[in-house]
């Protein structure tokens, strides 16, 4: 297979929602008008925090999320359906999940890799907190749309111009639906005709925020006011926030609104679409007209698709460019754009292309000032995008730079005023009816108003040459075409100029070597529509490299002049000669201007590019599983090349087995391969093995082939102090640091617990490579054999109760795992062996009739499975996969008698201890099998408390993180934990900071919404720890990954405090059934959080904040339902930094069942914590009250009793009288101050049970 995939640079990092303008973001939709806000609110605040993203896939990713929006870790759950290999790719700052068979889809271009970026995923609020669906966008083959649609999919809009729809995805029925999206790398479409599939990813406004001097003077617009021009009869659609319908300059200039933003009306709440709206058509009217837009008499249809944060999705901006084309729109104008893009594709290109005959579209060409960063839609070909300059033609700062992001078209077309742009005011009137702001987005519709001046004049353009006549009458300028296309608009010469031609923005492309090629000439068509013949004289202005420097010999008219006829076209050859040396950096998009000049003053001007590829060759990698044979899906490898600070990765044996050719520049790489060996060659069974493998030098002077070969791998494993048996690994490389010792890239893989072995090839020295393999022991599974010595290749079925201890039973084969074939047989004490297949049950109806025969087992087999399968199940009765060789096996067995199997060893459940293991280097990787003792681990003596009488299962995953790199599952399996237990959890010491991190996520259960309560990361120290899991009361607790939890930033105040945490110190995000508020007070007033913020004034003054978390009361869930918390303190502006918010500690001498005995005193222990704070907080001021009852609020409690506080060695202890009837609950009240200022109150409800 050949590819060309994208290449782009590691040191570009996802965007995050940016304000529209400075000084007037939203408050949320969540904030109450006292300023109390939801916990599950969306807030800038809230960043640096723990979120979880459920997939299309249904694969639940939990991830920290730093305070810029960075990815700390991230990694895909185990939910028992999808417990597979999943990779972790790390591009600078941007972090994919991919879970397994998915890389394939990605490359084959079926299914967009932003669905899988969590950073982009989080910054959009499509994480669970946020959304309990997945929007995407789909395209169905040959445009018909089916009759029926996916399982757990609603449609949120019809996009007839691409042939496909909007659909949101229900998380909870993700893994079903994406079964019926998903197209397939072997066949064209899906089950239900999706051929494509995109994230509907939002999408932002293009703007950067005394009044300045009027803009559109600037363009030339006065020479067609004066001509009578005024935009009168067009109609021009603008895209952006809505509008204040009311303001002044936009009376009588609206012809119909429609909003395209779920929930929300068509007001303007941000100004950015009314700043936009009054720049086409404003008249002016609320300041005697100097503010008037380009076309004042111009129609406005006004089409709200950003909401009120300023943001908005794909399908809901297709939608409303189809409206906008629909209702009759000339001109579209769009002053939006993408920031994650990394191609020039998907669904708003695809749009734009398709309705482009019936309408121009406008469009920003966006804000991130770089290189390469014009991105969707603006970088479709038929757009015409528009870059920013300021008052004297010179290039806005911020102005997004060309080519487009598929690094190839010359983008973009022309220039106009961005910068200290003064239009109308949402909500201003009289003496505030103006605003300035700068950006693409105030450009944008300067140009699309010139559009409506030129449409008046002429009626008939079309919109491609209604596109040429405003390029090709641009300013003459000595700026690249890649900051100006064509240059600054200039309306005075498109009203008079005749000759127009339209911009290539990309004439021709040529492969390397290109040395030796002849020149070729590529045709530029001009227009005449005047009624009279024009004679041009032609010259090439200005032609440019890649890098900028001017290249001599490269392009020039194949002519001197020519003459357009009247009403008639000429074509001009452009003769390119691709042979022309170019220096390295001039390879890429090469551009400039044929301009062509007669008498008068006429100038047209035609911008072009070509794209000239660097010196490259094939690159042809080749993969080998442990077999011999070719490697297959889900193998991959990457290409890391720190010379041009790049990196890419791949699927490896995709669609040719064990072949991917890729096409890159000559040079030395790295490469790093990720190697699957199933259980029998053949690629037959589960994967048996993974291999990292390694090539830390690939020179590629011309087409090269290289072979990563499993079996130059070497086997990486543990030996302990105690028995231990593999519960999943991970494995991976990451390559080179940059100036903030972050890795560029890396790509990490979470190896599941079926796999058996890991292996890693050795590398003797590369200082740019960082290694990591680690693993989660336990206490080895229980060995099942029969009675005639062979060893069952059995796997537990996941969520369901393995074998545990020492037994052994009559095995009985019942044939298919029906109601009925269970109920005729004799099963009582015995274990029954099941044709697993079609119409014999599942794993779920095997367990409910197992149980009901008395059985003591379930083995099932699959006749239609080679090699070892997985299910899913319940826990009840145990349940585990056997190959089918091993069930016949068994039935050969009975020949000689009753077959029987023995079982013997430990339920992962019920494990007494756990290691984590980590193998790290840096520079080199030496395999082999990896001595440890508990003496020199970190050792965790670890207490897993339940909420009520009844035993349950917790589910347990730990992280690893190194220096630089985004921290990984240490196992990809997520282990249950029975619970309430005692357990030894042993841990990979640290070494001084250069060794791994550790993180552990506690789960209540497997959904999206079961809430996750976290650990670090941390650095283990050898020695002895303790630690306590939902032990009760609950309350807020400092954040485990070194955040503060309150920071002024000098008028602003942030927070990051997680909703509630346990006893034992552990931050948890919101469960289901969870609810909670959160309200800050200055002085007494309530304020209102603004884009999470809270602004403090410049005085001292009293924060009052207030946190109440509370969940509904269940059989699983007695204790722990509820606190309410109240903090006071003082800031003023020279208090910086954190803030001391005081975090109660209650140490309540319970059991594991979060209970006590009635009969006896309770003593509890107070203290405080603080952030920055190396020990207790020294209190001087500590008093506790206590209530007994059954209520479940904070509210409900009221009749409370004061404890005896006594302090005594520096500790505070409350004393409870034993006074209390068994069967009720303990409520506290504390109160807390530390003489400085600082001062919290909290109450937690039925802080334990009294038995």
């Amino acid at each position: 297979m050949r590819r060309t995939g994208p290449w782009r640079r590691t040191a570009g990092g996802l965007a995050a929602v940016a304000l529209l303008a400075a000084g007037s973001p939203a408050a949320s939709a969540d904030t109450a008008g006292d300023g109390t806000v939801s916990l599950a609110t969306a807030t800038a605040g809230d960043r640096g925090r723990s979120v979880t993203v459920t997939l299309i896939t249904g694969d639940i990713v939990d991830a920290r999320v730093g305070r810029d929006g960075r990815v700390l870790s991230a990694a895909p759950r185990t939910n028992g359906a999808n417990d597979h290999a999943a990779a972790v790719w790390q591009d600078g700052e941007s972090v994919h999940v991919f879970p397994q068979g998915v890389e394939q889809l990605v490359d084959a271009g079926l299914v967009d890799a932003a669905l899988f970026d969590i950073g982009r995923l989080v910054a959009d609020g499509y994480d669970d907190a946020h959304s309990d669906a997945v929007p995407v966008v789909v395209e169905y083959a040959g445009g018909r749309t089916p009759r029926g649609i996916a399982v757990g999919t609603e449609v949120t809009a019809r996009l007839e111009s691409l042939g496909g729809a909007g659909l949101t995805v229900a998380k909870t029925r993700a893994a079903d639906a994406w079964q019926d999206l998903a197209p397939t790398a072997g066949r064209s479409r899906s089950a239900t005709g999706v051929t494509k599939i995109w994230l509907d990813a939002k999408v932002e406004g293009t703007a950067v925020s005394g009044l300045g001097t009027p803009t559109v003077p600037l363009t030339g617009a006065g020479a067609a006011h004066r001509a009578g021009l005024d935009g009168s009869g067009v109609k021009v659609a603008v895209l952006d926030t809505g509008v204040d319908a009311d303001h002044p300059d936009l009376a009588g200039r609206l012809l119909e609104t429609k909003s395209f933003v779920g929930g929300q009306d068509t007001e303007d709440r941000t100004g950015h679409g009314t700043h936009t709206a009054s720049t086409v058509a404003g008249t002016g009217a609320a300041s005697d007209g100097t503010y008037a837009g380009m076309a004042p008499k111009a129609g406005l249809l006004i089409g709200k698709v950003l909401g009120d944060d300023g943001s908005g999705t794909l399908s809901g901006i297709v939608d409303g460019m189809e409206w906008a084309v629909e209702r009759g729109a000339q001109v579209v104008s769009m002053s939006l754009g993408s920031s994650g893009s990394s191609s020039c594709s998907g669904p708003g290109v695809e749009a734009v292309e398709r309705l482009s005959d019936r309408a121009l579209f406008v469009v920003a060409a966006g804000n991130a000032s770089l290189r390469g960063t014009v991105s969707t839609p603006g970088c479709a070909p038929s757009a015409l995008t528009v870059g920013a300059v300021d008052r004297e033609d010179d290039t806005a700062s911020f102005s997004s730079r060309g080519p487009s992001v598929d690094g190839v078209s010359a983008k973009p077309d022309i220039a106009s005023q961005g910068v200290g742009v003064v239009a109308a005011r949402s909500g201003g009137r009289d003496g505030q009816a103006y605003q300035k702001m700068s950006g693409t987005s105030m450009a944008t519709p300067h140009v699309a108003g010139g559009a409506a001046l030129l449409l008046q004049q002429n009626p008939e353009l079309t919109p491609a040459l209604l596109k040429a006549t405003l390029t090709s009458s641009a300013k003459a300028t000595d700026v690249p075409v890649l900051e100006q296309g064509a240059g600054p608009m200039d309306v005075a010469r498109a009203v008079t100029q005749p000759v127009v031609g339209a911009p290539a923005p990309l004439l021709g492309d040529f492969a390397y070597p290109q040395a030796g090629l002849a020149p070729v000439e590529k045709q530029v068509t001009l227009t005449n529509l005047g009624d009279s013949d024009v004679r041009l004289d032609l010259a090439v202005d200005d032609v440019r490299g890649d890098d900028g420097d001017r290249v001599n010999g490269f392009a020039r008219p194949a002519r001197t002049s020519v003459t357009v006829p009247a009403g008639g076209t000429a074509d001009v050859p452009l003769r390119i000669d691709p042979s022309v040396h170019l220096a390295a950096g001039q390879y890429g998009t090469l551009t400039g201007r044929l301009v062509g000049t007669a008498r008068g003053g006429v100038r047209v001007v035609v911008p072009f590019g070509v794209h000239m590829e660097a010196p490259s060759a094939d690159l042809t990698v080749k993969g080998l599983d442990r077999h011999g044979e070719p490697a297959v899906s889900p193998s991959t490898f990457q290409v890391f090349d720190d010379h041009r600070d790049t990196a890419a990765r791949y699927t490896l044996g995709y669609p040719e087995a064990g072949s991917t050719t890729i096409r890159v520049p000559l040079g030395t790489y790295a490469l790093g391969g990720v190697v699957m060996t199933r259980d029998e060659p053949g690629n037959i069974g589960s994967v048996d093995s993974v291999s990292q493998l390694y090539r830390p030098q690939v020179t590629v002077s011309g087409d090269t082939t290289v072979t990563l070969d499993a079996r130059d791998a070497e086997r990486i494993s543990w030996d302990t102090d105690r028995p231990g048996q593999a519960n999943g690994f991970a494995l991976g490389v990451g390559f080179g640091l940059d100036d903030a010792r972050q890795l560029k890239a890396g790509y990490l893989t979470a190896v599941p617990s079926y796999v058996k072995a890991v292996y890693a090839q050795p590398v003797r020295r590369d200082d740019r490579l960082t290694f990591l393999a680690s693993a989660r022991l336990t206490a080895p599974l229980a060995r099942l054999t029969t009675a005639g010595g062979r060893t069952l290749d059995s796997l537990p079925v996941q969520k369901a109760t393995e074998f545990d201890g020492r037994g052994s039973a009559e095995v009985v084969h019942i044939g298919k795992g029906t109601d009925a074939n269970f109920a005729a047989h004799e099963l009582k004490g015995r274990i029954a062996l099941v044709d697993a297949g079609t119409g014999g049950g599942n794993a779920y109806t095997w367990e409910k009739a197992a149980a009901q025969a008395g059985a003591v087992g379930v083995l099932a087999a699959s006749p239609d499975t080679e090699g070892r399968f997985q299910l899913i199940g319940s826990e009840g009765v145990p349940l585990a996969t056997i190959t089918w060789d091993d069930s016949l096996a068994i039935q050969a067995e009975s020949a000689q008698g009753a077959p029987t199997v023995s079982w013997s060893g430990t339920a992962t459940t019920r494990s007494p201890y756990v290691y984590n293991l980590a193998y790290s280097a840096h520079g080199s990787v030496v395999p082999g099998k990896k001595r440890v003792h508990d003496s020199r681990l970190a050792r965790t003596d670890t207490r897993y408390h339940v909420q009520s009488s009844a035993d349950t299962t917790y589910w347990s995953d730990v992280q690893v993180g190194l220096p630089g790199m985004p921290a990984v599952w240490a196992g990809g399996t997520t282990l249950p934990v029975h619970a309430p237990q005692r357990r030894t959890e042993f841990f990979t010491p640290s070494d001084d900071g250069g060794g791994p991190t550790w993180t552990t996520l506690m789960r209540r259960d497997l959904g999206p919404y079961g809430g996750t309560a976290y650990d670090g990361p941390r650095a283990a120290e050898k020695g002895r720890t303790t630690a306590e899991w939902y032990k009760s009361p609950y309350g807020p607790v400092l954040n485990t990954y070194d955040r503060a939890l309150m920071t002024r930033d000098g008028d602003r105040l942030s927070w990051v405090i997680a909703p509630v945490g346990d006893a034992g110190g552990h931050d948890s995000t919101l469960a289901r059934n969870d609810f909670g508020t959160r309200q800050l007070l200055v002085n007494g007033e309530p304020q209102i959080p603004v884009s999470g913020m809270y602004t403090l004034p410049q005085d001292p003054a009293e924060v009052t904040f207030r946190q109440q978390w509370r969940r509904l009361a269940s059989a699983a869930d007695r204790t722990g339902l509820a606190y309410g918390t109240e903090w006071t303190f003082r800031t003023g502006p020279e208090d910086q930094g954190t803030q001391r918010l005081l975090i109660p500690v209650l140490d309540v001498p319970s059991d594991l069942r979060n209970a006590r005995p009635a009969a006896e005193e309770t003593l509890i222990g107070l203290s405080a914590v603080a952030d920055g704070a190396a020990r207790p907080v020294d209190l001087d001021d500590v008093r506790l009250e206590y209530a007994y009852g059954d209520q479940t609020t904070v509210d409900a409690v009221t009749d409370w009793h004061p404890a005896r506080v006594v302090r005594a060695g520096g500790r505070w202890q409350a004393h409870l009288p034993a006074d209390a009837p068994a069967g009720t609950f303990a409520h506290l009240r504390v109160t807390l101050a530390d003489g400085h200022g600082a001062e919290v109150s909290q109450t937690v409800i039925r802080a334990y049970e009294l038995r």
